[in-house]
């Protein structure tokens, strides 16, 4: 089900210069959102992993639009029981988004205006300190997450650390 070579090759690519930050980036998210089967695949980075009350967006890839973004920014103040769960828990599972107690906050301001029903949002640490996220999303309908899934995205979070501190600079 899920294609762990493939991440291995493209995180050797950046290590070894072949590739650059965002080229990588906009490998990775493509590939997540393939691999997840999901609608939308991102990367997010904490700026201050020790207080963890913002995510800054490094790149999120949209299959139904065959396009990238980057940039968005969120915060604590604005999503409170979201951070709270990631502090405590490094992983939101969020089939039912829009009526999961952790993320129904984001209902009216982001998942209805972009058609999401779905979330999965799982931590990645780097050397046993939290350095950020990964957050897949399905549009038009739900998507039932599985313990694979999760694992799936623990394990790339795992065997790209090195890659991701490299492409971050």
């Amino acid at each position: 089900m899920f294609d762990k070579p493939r991440v291995l090759a493209l995180s050797k690519r950046l290590m070894d210069g072949v590739v650059d930050a965002d080229e990588f980036y906009n490998e990775l998210t493509l590939l997540l959102a393939e691999q997840m089967g999901s609608s939308r695949a991102s990367l997010w980075v904490y700026p201050d992993p020790v207080a963890r009350d913002r995510i800054q967006c490094l790149r999120l890839y949209d299959r139904d639009q065959d396009s990238w973004s980057q940039g968005a920014e969120l915060r604590e103040a604005d999503f409170g029981p979201y951070f709270a769960a990631m502090r405590r828990d490094n992983l939101i599972v969020a089939s039912e988004a829009r009526s999961h107690p952790t993320t129904d906050c984001f209902t009216s301001a982001y998942f209805e205006p972009l058609g999401i029903y779905s979330l999965l949002d799982v931590g990645i640490n780097i050397g046993g300190q939290p350095w950020g996220l990964f957050c897949c999303e399905n549009t038009h309908d739900v998507l039932t997450w599985s313990d694979q899934h999760v694992e799936y995205l623990r394990q790339v979070g795992a065997l790209l650390g090195f890659a991701l501190k490299k492409a971050q600079g």
